[in-house]
């Protein structure tokens, strides 16, 4: 779509994303650069003057407030606001002439709308359209109504809950008082033991010292005849008190020196920290949801080879982007990341060496894994803007890059052995899981919705490892029917697909990764050494690609 001054050449005619309602009406071609709401009209600078002197008091908004130009006009293109003039057989799609020039040229059958509108109000379905209509607004505005209603229930669940919340952290707080009273009461009666002890030997000095004092005292008042008789008394009176004094201090000397240590319990602070709340909120239904169990309805294939490519595709990676688009990785020889459309049909593509697996990170960007057997490899973020793929930035790891998946502004990176988490700039945080018993242990890595569980798939160890957020191990699982773990993916609902690669299996296990729900599909289904799962949730499709594989296989789920 033009914008600002861009136009796109028909021949000899302009033709703008938005032209002047005004000057078409005198058969001229000039581009809008206004908006009149009320007046419903496109205008250009010239004759929005002019809609000013007659209208002063109708908002008019220029190309800065384009958000607020009119989304709806009966006879008009909602996105290029010209006049509707045919009807897209092939899409059944009502075009204006720039509808037709951008985007259903090589369409096979369009037809004027003028002859698909004759008589058509007399025709039944016309007439039925006005209860249908009022059949639907009731329907809404029942369930608008229940919204309502569940609104209101929703805010008195988080008032009661955040009652309770308070109501607990009361109850904490004084089990924390008891706990501080008891030890400081520990406290004060071992220091009242320690402060008997030294205080007795301080009283025995203060006597000691006063005797010697007061013999001193005596030995020198000392007259009279038996002075020197007297002077020898105590000289051996005081001479005996002196070693009593000196028996004393090196009895003091000779005790340990006692000091009060306290030593807290080690477990109370990490365990504090690690409570990240005090509990689990969880809306009721959601496991039932993630643990309800799907077959297979109905298996379609899509070729994704393009004409200019000599090799089969092995597709390494798949993910869905919000606007319905599919993004895949080309892995194979053809090395390539492609958007498909709605319809499964590639759109664009880029060449990139080494693309493994990638994942969705924004509304518009993918994470790609780009992997060449290097300690130098890295990860590419792809910007999707206007149905084109565009590289945005990169990051480069000290490991092989194989897998990647993304929660909360944070990527995980699997690189055959062990899995990394960094931040979305690139930097590392940490090394979650590490497994040297084979050579492909970390295949492929998804993350549930609430990022309590990491799951890994183990190529050699033929299991599914489910592990906390420090990269404790949960739980590991195997079936007979899942040989060469490698595809998974997990559903922005939680629930989780798993496939084989050498048995050609995809199964369904429960959202805690401990047992299989169902089996989804066998090689009868279409299934080739599967290694990349994307579920587009709000189809139920879950889409599979292979090694050597031309295809795609989107596989129609239902609820067994």
């Amino acid at each position: 779509m033009a914008t600002g001054g861009s136009s796109i050449y028909k021949g000899s005619d302009l033709i703008y994303d938005l032209s002047c309602s005004k000057c078409e009406e005198n058969d001229l071609n000039t581009e809008a650069q206004h908006f009149c709401p009320e007046c419903e009209h496109h205008l250009c600078n010239k004759c929005v003057k002019i809609h000013e002197e007659y209208f002063k008091k109708h908002a008019v908004y220029g190309r800065g407030d384009i958000h607020k130009w009119a989304t709806f006009s009966m006879d008009r293109c909602d996105q290029h606001g010209k006049e509707l003039e045919v009807l897209c057989d092939d899409h059944q799609e009502l075009c204006c002439s720039v509808c037709v020039s951008l985007n259903h040229r090589l369409c096979k059958s369009i037809s004027h709308l003028p002859d698909r509108a004759k008589g058509f109000h007399e025709k039944a379905e016309f007439r039925q359209l006005s209860a249908a209509v009022d059949k639907m607004r009731n329907r809404l505005d029942e369930m608008k109504k229940a919204g309502r209603k569940d609104q209101a229930k929703l805010k008195d669940s988080y008032k009661k809950i955040v009652a309770e919340i308070k109501f607990l952290r009361k109850e904490i707080d004084a089990i924390l008082d008891q706990i501080e009273k008891a030890t400081i009461e520990q406290l004060d009666n071992m220091i009242g033991d320690l402060e008997k002890d030294v205080n007795d030997d301080v009283v025995k000095c203060v006597k000691m010292n006063d005797q010697l004092k007061n013999m001193m005292e005596k030995i020198n008042q000392m007259i009279g005849k038996r002075k020197e008789t007297n002077a020898y008394i105590g000289y051996r009176k005081c001479t005996a008190k002196l070693t009593q004094a000196d028996n004393l201090i090196g009895k003091i000397q000779r005790k340990p020196k006692e000091e009060i240590q306290y030593e807290f319990d080690k477990t109370i602070e990490p365990f504090l920290k690690s409570l990240k709340t005090f509990g689990f909120s969880e809306v009721k239904g959601s496991e039932a949801n993630k643990n309800c169990a799907y077959q297979v309805v109905k298996s379609t294939q899509y070729n994704v080879r393009m004409k200019q490519e000599t090799e089969l595709c092995s597709i390494t990676g798949i993910c869905e982007l919000p606007n319905g688009h599919i993004v895949i990785s080309d892995g194979g020889s053809n090395s390539s990341i492609k958007l498909l459309n709605s319809q499964f049909e590639v759109i664009d593509h880029f060449d990139l060496p080494g693309p493994n697996d990638l994942c969705s990170i924004a509304a518009n960007e993918v994470a790609v894994a780009v992997g060449t057997d290097t300690k130098k490899d890295e990860v590419q973020i792809i910007k999707v803007a206007q149905g084109r793929l565009q590289k945005k930035r990169k990051f480069t790891t000290d490991y092989i890059c194989f897998s990647i998946a993304h929660h909360e502004n944070q990527l995980y990176v699997g690189s055959k052995t062990a899995l990394y988490q960094h931040t979305m700039d690139g930097r590392l945080v940490k090394k979650i899981h590490e497994d040297k018993s084979g050579k492909l242990t970390v295949v492929r890595c998804a993350v549930s919705p609430d990022g309590e569980i990491i799951y890994v798939s183990n190529f050699d160890g033929n299991k599914l490892i489910s592990l906390d957020r420090c990269g404790r191990v949960l739980s590991s699982f195997t079936d007979p029917e899942l040989q060469s773990v490698s595809g998974l993916c997990v559903s922005p609902s939680g629930l989780v697909f798993v496939s084989g690669g050498s048995s050609d299996t995809v199964i369904q296990v429960d959202s805690e990764g401990t047992k299989k729900l169902a089996t989804l599909a066998r090689k009868a289904d279409g299934m080739n050494t599967p290694i990349a799962l994307c579920l587009v949730e709000n189809t139920s499709t879950l889409v599979v690609g292979g090694q050597k594989e031309d295809d795609i296989v989107v596989l129609q789920l239902g609820k067994i």
